[in-house]
């Protein structure tokens, strides 16, 4: 097993595995077929035919956060929480599945492996160009549910969040055999609006190493190291004062000295923008800024920082990583797995 994977054997005391933790629910697609409460199976391949993701999917008890089934790693914005319920109300309660990571998957595995050897019930092209795979599980799978150990929220923090707060008791979510397909772990980015980046550079270079380079597409960065980009033009930001990091971070969880997304949004993009007279408000992206966007972009986070941000409880601060492939929605949330029936 790859180093950055969470064994089995580093759980050590984490409750029970649970039978009701994830159960099968009435969709769309199993209507259709004439069948009840059922489970799914998504399978994800890459251009080449390789799998890149296999999980099964099913309705998620949310009380699980409270018995430590569901593990998150990020903090959630108060705002973003409320958007979230709005849209929940809006439609009605169906929601877009969670995205979970299983480091084991127990009974699932098994499920996932036996449903596959059959041809799909859909298959939709991936962006990619790739495919991805549904199937409708046999009904044995239904009649005894398998057994599901602790599983990491790797997206839909704000979703699960509102739906809590709504009353709502399960959600349909995705949960990926992370031990065999494991899910990448990239880093998310900031645009901040109406920031000079010229005389950003400038600024920051009152409290760290600035130095230009060229622009474009970034590679790896190491950690501690930022690319602020706009105008055309980039300059790699390290080194930053622990004076200016730590005077600025005093009131947040110490682990958080060490995670540099909390520096890009609680010490570098703040001081730059105080300088300018604006307001940090910046946008949380996937994809690198462009040389013409005023934004900053972050190094990859590590497994290593997303597990300690479970095991402390103070989580990372919210949009630290990017973790994925995220299904395509059309497959899923529209007409072939919308949720008829959750169960209670």
């Amino acid at each position: 097993m790859r180093p950055e994977l969470l064994p089995t054997a580093a759980l050590p005391g984490t409750p029970a595995p649970r039978t009701d933790l994830l159960l099968p629910f009435r969709s769309a697609l199993a209507h259709a077929a004439g069948q009840a409460d059922c489970y799914h199976v998504l399978e994800r391949r890459d251009a080449t035919g390789a799998v890149e993701q296999r999980g099964v999917i099913g309705a998620l008890d949310l009380r699980g956060t409270e018995t430590g089934h569901i593990l998150r790693h990020s903090q959630v914005s108060e705002s973003e929480v409320r958007t979230q319920a709005r849209l929940l109300q809006r439609s009605g309660g169906a929601a877009e599945p969670l995205l979970l990571a299983a480091p084991d998957p127990g009974g699932f595995r098994e499920c996932a492996e036996l449903t596959t050897r059959r041809p799909p019930d859909s298959v939709l092209s991936t962006p990619d160009g790739g495919e991805q795979r549904l199937w409708a599980c046999a009904p044995r799978w239904t009649a005894d549910p398998p057994a599901l150990p602790p599983v990491l929220l790797a997206d839909g923090h704000h979703r699960l969040a509102a739906a809590r707060r709504m009353g709502r008791v399960r959600m349909p979510a995705l949960v990926v055999d992370h031990a065999r397909y494991p899910l990448t772990l990239s880093a998310t980015h900031r645009i901040v609006p109406g920031l000079d980046a010229g005389r950003a550079a400038r600024a920051a270079a009152r409290f760290a190493r600035v130095r230009s380079r060229p622009a474009g597409v970034q590679g790896p960065l190491p950690p501690g190291t930022f690319v602020l980009t706009g105008g055309g033009k980039a300059w790699e930001i390290s080194r930053i004062a622990m004076a200016t990091v730590a005077g600025r971070l005093r009131f947040l969880p110490s682990e958080w000295a060490e995670l540099d997304a909390a520096i890009s949004d609680h010490v570098l993009i703040p001081a730059l923008c105080e300088e300018q007279g604006i307001l940090p408000r910046p946008r949380h992206v996937t994809s690198q800024p462009s040389p013409a966007d005023p934004g900053v972009i972050l190094p990859r986070p590590t497994w290593n920082q997303v597990w300690a941000g479970v095991a402390s409880g103070a989580g990372l601060p919210r949009k630290s990583a990017s973790l994925g492939p995220k299904p395509v929605l059309e497959h899923i949330a529209a007409p072939a797995l919308t949720a008829v029936s959750l169960p209670g």
